[in-house]
């Protein structure tokens, strides 16, 4: 039975969103189309971090960071997902409507 509602629920809450909304120090510096294949640069305190939109997602692909771990988490692409580089102070979120409907029904 939970494994059921788990995978009823397992979706809920997770649109694609429809566009990508890169922030330095909490302010936005670029809206993207997530329909459009893009890059953008943007500067933050240690330097310029590249974020890359294509084929509906987007992340991180360049950074000044040491670790790398923006870089290394990957695609993003639901609606109220994110991406940071914590040390440059940039945030690459997705944001469009979610919805609260049934993705899967278990019989």
């Amino acid at each position: 039975v939970l494994n059921g509602w788990l995978f009823m629920n397992w979706g809920i809450g997770f649109s694609e969103g429809g566009w990508v909304v890169v922030e330095v120090d909490q302010t936005e510096v670029a809206r993207l189309d997530l329909a459009t294949d893009q890059t953008v640069q943007v500067k933050g305190p240690l330097g310029l971090t590249k974020v890359e939109v294509k084929k509906g997602q987007a992340r991180i692909v360049r950074s000044p960071c040491k670790n790398k771990v923006c870089i290394k988490s990957g695609y993003i692409r639901y609606a109220d997902r994110l991406a940071a580089c914590i040390p440059n102070r940039v945030v690459v979120r997705i944001v469009g409507e979610t919805h609260r409907g049934v993705d899967a029904v278990v019989g």
